[in-house]
């Protein structure tokens, strides 16, 4: 089984993967990471602990598109391959902190052209 932290994470986000390989301590497990793309962003190789636990922890690259992302992780038990995926979410703010300030400025502009514009325009 395999849980995230959180069900939507922004770029840049720290993401925490919990899972159990059951019935089989001390296992590898491979983690896969695909963007919403199909692309290759992640994979590790971690082992799980006695009881089947394992925990890998990685960042959202701040370029992540929205999207959904698959976490895939693989185990050998009792000499088969089982996988599990897991979707997550990834959103990228349609307005980033950059555009609205790109944006107040751009609106003070207007107001102060517009006004000088309405002067020069009384005093023809």
């Amino acid at each position: 089984m395999i849980t995230t932290n959180k069900n939507s994470y922004l770029p840049g986000d720290t993401v925490m993967i919990n899972g159990t390989v059951t019935g089989q301590p001390n296992a590898l497990v491979a983690l896969q990471i695909k963007d919403s793309s199909g692309n290759l962003i992640l994979i590790r190789t971690v082992s799980s602990d006695q009881n089947g636990n394992f925990v890998l922890q990685f960042k959202l690259p701040p370029t992540a598109t929205s999207g959904n992302f698959n976490i895939i992780a693989s185990a050998k038990v009792n000499g088969f391959t089982v996988t599990q995926t897991k979707t997550m979410a990834a959103t990228v703010p349609e307005f980033g902190p950059l555009a609205m300030i790109s944006f107040g400025v751009s609106f003070i502009m207007i107001i102060t052209l517009f006004t000088f514009s309405n002067k020069f325009h009384n005093h023809i």
